[in-house]
């Protein structure tokens, strides 16, 4: 039978993945995970400062004006509209069947559910799938790379900023509206961060460690990998020893930067 076009472009771009992701793996093969500490600390610094600043107190503003309802609307809005983008990561992670699921969940919240503010697709049982173009990469066998902390943007891997570009203009929200979503979610987020910042004994490292094992879990959908748990995620040989009594305290403090 012959084989459409698309598929052929589809094979091919699978192949070039793998090929990049081989050179990327033997490139990080021995590369720790925060290979850029000194600057990632700086730029953290930077965000946080940037975060008490102006982000805070604008999503606590937005908290007190806007109704539970209003903000849970707003939050379906945006969730709606990363759909069409986790539809097209499933489809090239080889998952047609949750592709068919977020295809059929996008048409019903914007028309029963009005563009998105509502959301009768989960009582009506259609599962809620979240995709992106960083995870697809690590499907295909990419490694997460080096992490980094991104001026204005926050935690990132070496994967996930290689694939931000095709991330930003596959979400609809990017183009302009992107400010109100940040907003949103950060108004959802003010009593945990704040109590994440309250209890972490090196927010740093919490959030970093937060971050990628998030990250890693995603890729798996959920799943562990195989000989790994939370407190084994990183190799600690590779860290240094400040970052180690960090890491130990966190442990037996609460546990809470690695959950």
């Amino acid at each position: 039978m012959m084989r459409s076009p698309q598929r052929r472009t589809s094979k091919a771009a699978r192949a070039g993945a793998i090929c990049l992701a081989l050179s990327w793996s033997l490139a990080c093969a021995s590369t720790p995970p925060d290979p850029y500490q000194g600057f990632n600390k700086n730029v953290f610094a930077f965000n946080e400062g940037l975060d008490r600043i102006v982000l805070e107190p604008v999503a606590k503003g937005w908290d007190f004006v806007l109704p539970g309802f209003a903000k849970t609307g707003v939050g379906n809005f945006f969730d709606n509209l990363r759909m069409i983008r986790t539809m097209l990561n499933d489809l090239l992670q080889g998952k047609p069947g949750r592709s068919g699921a977020d295809l059929g969940r996008f048409a019903v919240n914007t028309t029963v559910g009005i563009v998105g503010l509502f959301d009768p697709a989960t009582p009506m049982g259609i599962p809620h799938y979240e995709e992106d173009f960083g995870q697809t990469l690590g499907v295909w066998g990419l490694g997460p790379g080096p992490y980094f902390q991104v001026p204005f943007f926050g935690p990132y891997s070496g994967r996930d900023l290689a694939a931000f570009p095709l991330d930003f203009v596959s979400v609809p929200s990017a183009y302009g509206i992107t400010v109100i979503d940040i907003i949103n979610t950060r108004a959802a987020y003010l009593d945990e961060i704040a109590e994440n910042r309250e209890s972490a004994l090196d927010y740093y490292v919490f959030v970093r460690n937060a971050y990628l094992q998030n990250r890693q879990r995603r890729v798996m959908d959920g799943e562990e990998a195989a000989g790994d748990d939370d407190e084994d995620f990183y190799d600690l040989d590779e860290l240094d020893d400040d970052e180690l009594d960090a890491g130990e305290e966190e442990d037996t403090d609460s546990g809470a930067s690695l959950d």
